[in-house]
C-alpha cells in the first residue's frame, strides 16, 4: 500500500507542477501584452495520514502528495510606454477603467450582475464609426459627460461618445474691448464740421474690430474717435460703424437713436463720449449697448469697454479693472468704480494715436481639430475656430478587493462577491490615481524571476517524475516475487 502511495504522490507532484509551469509560461507569453499582470503559484501538502506511534506516543505520519494551494495575481503597476495616440490613457496608481458591452446591455448572469460591465488597466482606446471610444475589443469606456462650465450632467454614467461634440456653435459678440491711445496734442475740428462716417477728414482716428453675428459670420466693426471742442480739451466722441446690411454702405449704429440703450437714471456720463482728466486717465467712459442687426441674422447688442473710467459712476461697463473684465451693465443704476485705476484701457497722452487693446467675447462655428485628456480624465475638444470645450470625464472603478476580480480575458475583468461592489469615482478622487494621456501601462512580469521559476519548476518536475518511475521499478520487483 505504502509503494502505491508512493507512486500517487509523485504522480500528484507531477500534476500541479504542471499547472505552475503553465502559469510561468502564460505570464512568459503576456510579457508584452498591454496592462498585464503575471500570477505566481503556491503549493501546500495534503491528506498526512498516521502510520503508526512512536514509543513516546507521538504519532507517525506520512504525507500523500502536494496540491496547488493557489495561483495568485501580482497586481502592482507597470511601467509606462509613451505612445502617439491622445486617447492611450494609463492610471498611475490605484482603479480601473470601467467598459461595456452594448451587445450585452440587457443581459443579467446568475448572480443578478450585470453582464455588459467589465474593468480593465489596458488603456489604448479608440473612436470608432459611431464616435464611441471604443477598445479593441469594440467596449465603450465609461464616463460622465459635461455641461458648458464644466460639471457632470445629470443621469449618472455614460459611454463616451464623441460624434456630438464634432463642431462648435458660434457665438454672436456681446462685448468688445478697445484700449486707445487718443492722441491729447489734437486740435478738435470746427463744429461746422459735420461728421460723416464715410468721411475721414471728420474724425481724428479709427481703430477696427472684427465681431461675430448668430451664424457665425464675422463683421468689421470701425471705431472712429473725434476730439470734441470743450474748455477742458480733453472730450472725445466715438461712434461704432459697418455694413450692417452687406451693401458696403458704411453707416454709424450709434447715430440712431432706437440702436442706442438707455443709460441709467444715475450716470454722470454722457453717451458716446469719453472723458479723460489732466493726467490722460480715463474719467468717464460713455458706453452702453448698441444694437446690431446684421443682415441674415438675429439683432444682437455690443457693449463697447473702453477701460477703466476713475471717475465716480463714471464707467458704464462698471468693472473693467484689472480684477475682471465681465459685463454688468444695468439700466437703473451705476454703482462707483473705487478700485479702477485709469490706466487700463484708453488713455490720453501726448504720443501719437495708437490702438492698445483689442479683443471681443463671439466667434464662428469650428469643428473638432483635436482631444486632449487631463490627469483628472476630463477629455477636452480644441475646435479650428479657437475653442476649447470640456466633453467628458472619464471614470475610474476601485474594488475592497482587487485580488478577487474575475479575469475574462482580452485584458478584462469582471466584479465578483469577493472583490465587492465597484466603488466609482473621479481620478485623483480618494485612493484612486491620475490619469496619463499618451500612455500605455506595460506588463508587470519580470522575465529574470519567471526563469528562476521555470528552472526550479523544471527541476521538481524532474525529481517527481524519478520518484514514479523508481516506484514502478519496485512495484516491479514486488511482482516477480511469485516466480
Amino acid at each position: 500500500m505504502s509503494i502505491m502511495q508512493a507512486m500517487y504522490s509523485g504522480s500528484s507532484a507531477l500534476i500541479n507542477f504542471g499547472e505552475a509551469m503553465t502559469v510561468i509560461g502564460n505570464n512568459l507569453a503576456n510579457a508584452n501584452t498591454t496592462a498585464f499582470k503575471a500570477s505566481t503559484s503556491s503549493f501546500e501538502d495534503v491528506l498526512v495520514q498516521s502510520v503508526g506511534s512512536t514509543g513516546s506516543g507521538a504519532q507517525k505520519q506520512v504525507g500523500t502528495g502536494v496540491g496547488l494551494a493557489d495561483i495568485t495575481q501580482n497586481m502592482s503597476q507597470g511601467a509606462f510606454l509613451s505612445t502617439a495616440s491622445v486617447t492611450d490613457l494609463s492610471i498611475d496608481g490605484k482603479g480601473f477603467f470601467m467598459v461595456k458591452d452594448p451587445a450585452l446591455s440587457t443581459k443579467l448572469d446568475v448572480s443578478g450582475r450585470p453582464m455588459d460591465t467589465f474593468y480593465t488597466r489596458a488603456g489604448s482606446f479608440r473612436k470608432d464609426i459611431k464616435g464611441d471610444l471604443v477598445n479593441s475589443s469594440g467596449l465603450v469606456i465609461q464616463g460622465w459627460e459635461l455641461d458648458v462650465d464644466g460639471n457632470q450632467k445629470a443621469g449618472g454614467l455614460t459611454g463616451i461618445n464623441i460624434s456630438t461634440a464634432s463642431n462648435a456653435d458660434p457665438m454672436p459678440t456681446s462685448k468688445a474691448v478697445v484700449g486707445v491711445n487718443l492722441d491729447s496734442n489734437t486740435v478738435a475740428k470746427s463744429d461746422d464740421l459735420i461728421y460723416s462716417a464715410t468721411d475721414p477728414a471728420t474724425y481724428d482716428f479709427s481703430t477696427s474690430i472684427r465681431v461675430y453675428d448668430s451664424r457665425g459670420k464675422g463683421h468689421n466693426v470701425e471705431i472712429q474717435f473725434r476730439k470734441l471742442n470743450t474748455t477742458d480739451d480733453n472730450t472725445w466722441a466715438w461712434h461704432a460703424v459697418t455694413d450692417e446690411a452687406g451693401t458696403g454702405e458704411l453707416k454709424a449704429v450709434d447715430l440712431t437713436a432706437t440702436n442706442v440703450k438707455d443709460t441709467p437714471a444715475n450716470a454722470t456720463y454722457t453717451a458716446g463720449q469719453l472723458k479723460f482728466n489732466s493726467m490722460g486717465k480715463l474719467e468717464s467712459e460713455g458706453s452702453t449697448p448698441l444694437l446690431f442687426n446684421f443682415s441674415g441674422a438675429e439683432p444682437q447688442e455690443i457693449l463697447f469697454d473702453f477701460g477703466d473710467a476713475i471717475g465716480a459712476k463714471a464707467d458704464s461697463t462698471n468693472d473693467f479693472s484689472k480684477k475682471t473684465l465681465d459685463v454688468l451693465y444695468g439700466a437703473g443704476t451705476v454703482a462707483e468704480d473705487t478700485d479702477n485705476t485709469g490706466g487700463e484701457g484708453s488713455i490720453q497722452v501726448s504720443s501719437g494715436f495708437a490702438t492698445l487693446r483689442l479683443s471681443q467675447d463671439g466667434f464662428p462655428s469650428g469643428f473638432l481639430d483635436k482631444l486632449a485628456v487631463n490627469q483628472d480624465g476630463i477629455l477636452s475638444g480644441y475646435y479650428t475656430n479657437g475653442q476649447t470645450k470640456q466633453l467628458f470625464q472619464v471614470a475610474l472603478v476601485d474594488f475592497n478587493d482587487e485580488l478577487a476580480l474575475e479575469q475574462a480575458g482580452s485584458n478584462l475583468y469582471k466584479e465578483t462577491v469577493n472583490s465587492g461592489l465597484p466603488r466609482v469615482g473621479t481620478a485623483q478622487s480618494g485612493r484612486l490615481g491620475s490619469i496619463l494621456s499618451n500612455s500605455l501601462e506595460q506588463s508587470n512580469v519580470d522575465m529574470s524571476a519567471e526563469f528562476v521559476r521555470m528552472i526550479t519548476t523544471q527541476r521538481g518536475f524532474q525529481a517527481n517524475s524519478r520518484i514514479v518511475s523508481v516506484t514502478d521499478g519496485m512495484l516491479e520487483e514486488l511482482i516477480s516475487l511469485k516466480r
